[in-house]
């Protein structure tokens, strides 16, 4: 049993503590709150990061904690602790790289978990997709506040950008990047053009400009398109008929009308507990030195294609 420790409130602590009494291999002995003044360590980051290494063996490090320095998570894999994240932190490219060099040096894992490209209705969708040749993902959010433009990339479309990357299996060749503004200064919609080196292409949209609610995928390649509805959880597959000699473009997120060229296919979304798998995963990971289905080098490749893409437009929308 190893010991392990949340970095999160009282209330994430309980909640991980009904998650790690799921799976074998973890003891909860404690949780530190950094949010709360009180049990941050006037002496700095160095002395903060002793104490609470001190505690256990892992710790798992949930994704609403904001006051959480960098240098305390890099002391803590210099000091050979396991990682989790619950999802992607809001890290730049090069401290990741630089968290990457010290996971090395230590032999530690650090696994990200809980993020969409491990999520059973991708999960299902990837045992049928073969070499993608256009994704297009559509997705209603909030607009981005005067100033928080990176942020907001990374809370709406970090984890999406993630997914279409590694769907292709392609490094991203070139980026164009635009924002509209259609009802006043705020940024209405997100129009993000991917192309990579396969020569597949990926096109984005996203903001409070698309219809409430919707939130999908779509993906085609040679002889499919598949469309994966995250706001319902479904997952759709149109198939070429027989005398059809190419896929039409019109299918719709929520109400598709089936060109005449195509059948759907309703496909099943393998169900599991997602946490209990990541947990599994993350107990394997440690006890045999196995890389996670989502780490550091996920989290670098995406980082590098948001912040391109944050750079082209921070160079003509200065506001932003």
């Amino acid at each position: 049993m190893r010991k392990a420790v949340i970095i999160g409130s009282k209330r994430k602590a309980e909640i991980f503590e009904h998650l790690l009494n799921t799976v074998e291999g973890f003891e909860l002995v404690g949780f530190v709150d950094p949010d709360d003044s009180n049990n941050y360590s006037m002496l700095g980051e160095m002395m903060f990061a002793l104490e609470i290494a001190a505690l256990g063996e892992v710790f798992f490090v949930d994704r609403h904690v904001k006051n959480l320095p960098f240098d305390v998570v890099c002391h803590l894999v210099k000091l050979g602790k396991h990682l989790f994240f619950d999802g992607y932190r809001h890290f730049n490219a090069g401290e990741l790289e630089q968290l990457m060099k010290f996971r090395r040096e230590s032999g530690v894992v650090v696994q990200i978990g809980n993020v969409l490209h491990n999520k059973p209705l991708f999960t299902s969708a990837l045992q049928l997709v073969k070499k993608p040749r256009y994704i297009k993902l559509e997705k209603h959010c909030h607009p981005p506040m005067a100033g928080e433009f990176a942020q907001w990339m990374h809370t709406h479309l970090f984890q999406e950008i993630d997914l279409i990357q590694r769907t292709m299996s392609s490094r991203v060749r070139s980026i164009s990047a635009r924002p509209m503004f259609l009802f006043g200064k705020q940024t209405d919609l997100l129009n993000i053009h991917l192309e990579f080196d396969n020569d597949a292409i990926a096109q984005i949209s996203a903001g409070r400009a698309m219809e409430p609610g919707t939130y999908g995928l779509k993906i085609f390649q040679q002889d499919r398109l598949f469309l994966l509805n995250f706001s319902n959880h479904e997952l759709v597959e149109y198939r070429k008929a027989e005398q059809s000699e190419q896929l039409s473009l019109s299918a719709d997120f929520d109400h598709p009308e089936l060109p005449p060229e195509l059948i759907k296919i309703d496909r099943q979304v393998m169900p599991f507990d997602t946490w209990k798998m990541e947990l599994r995963n993350f107990h394997e990971n440690i006890a045999q030195n196995l890389s996670p289905l989502t780490h550091l080098e996920h989290a670098i490749e995406v980082c590098n294609t948001c912040e391109w893409a944050i750079d082209k437009i921070q160079r003509k929308y200065q506001d932003l």
